[in-house]
């Protein structure tokens, strides 16, 4: 039997218990918020939002065709 090294469920659990523990007080509006907020400061967040150094170019840009 192989022993696991990480345990996603777990930190899953942790992390849902850690969010819900900062939001209990929270109105509706103020999650929405809370969450949008943390997404945004993510790696991820960054890029979709056009902040992050490897932002996405415009729909409007000219981009190069294959094979030019």
């Amino acid at each position: 039997m192989t022993t696991k090294t990480f345990d996603s469920v777990k930190l899953m659990r942790e992390l849902r218990d850690q969010l819900g523990r900062e939001m209990e007080h929270m109105t509706p509006d103020e999650r929405l918020r809370y969450i949008r907020e943390k997404a945004a400061a993510t790696v991820l967040g960054m890029r979709m939002s056009g902040s992050g150094e490897e932002a996405q170019p415009d729909a409007d840009e000219e981009r190069p065709v294959a094979g030019s």
